[in-house]
């Protein structure tokens, strides 16, 4: 489209809003340590409450237009929640009986009540292993950096899926 003798590109025209896919390049850090904890720019996600995006993140984004960008801090209750202590294990080693994970794997397990999860295996010693199925980023305070990439409408079948698809099944 033409105004004047400026080009204006769709994408720029699209307003961050429901049903939305928007693009994302992100740096999420530790506010406590300045530690950077992930990076990246290919983050899609769906925006309108399906859950790709915590609330505080689709709230500062309403509106907003390719090329906005902004910084966020995201308490625990805002982000991956405060830490369980009830999600750390300490198993017996010889429970383990095959071959022994590494520090940083991460395995699945089940809790108590039978629920199956993902456990970060924490610590191994000859007599035990510790595992953590809380999120690497519970009970921390987050800087969230974001920029926006790109906006597009929705297909039909991403906001059945609750989900956007990032190009591959398009």
């Amino acid at each position: 489209m033409k105004s004047n003798n400026l080009l204006i590109l769709d994408d720029y025209r699209e307003v961050v809003g429901q049903d939305k896919v928007v693009q994302l390049r992100f740096r999420v850090s530790d506010e406590e340590t300045g530690e950077l904890l992930q990076y990246g720019d290919d983050l899609f996600y769906l925006h309108g409450g399906y859950g790709g995006a915590f609330p505080k993140v689709e709230k500062a984004l309403a509106g907003c237009r390719v090329g906005d960008s902004g910084t966020l801090v995201l308490s625990p209750n805002d982000g991956y929640g405060c830490r369980d202590p009830s999600l750390v294990l300490v198993l017996p080693a010889e429970d383990f009986s095959q071959e022994m994970p590494e520090p940083g794997e991460l395995i699945e397990g089940s809790l108590p009540d039978g629920h199956s999860m993902m456990f970060t295996v924490t610590s191994v010693s000859e007599c035990e292993l510790v595992l953590d199925g809380n999120h690497p980023f519970a009970g921390k305070q987050l800087g969230f950096r974001y920029e926006i990439l790109a906006i597009r409408e929705s297909t039909e079948a991403e906001r059945c899926a609750g989900f956007a698809f990032d190009g591959a099944f398009r």
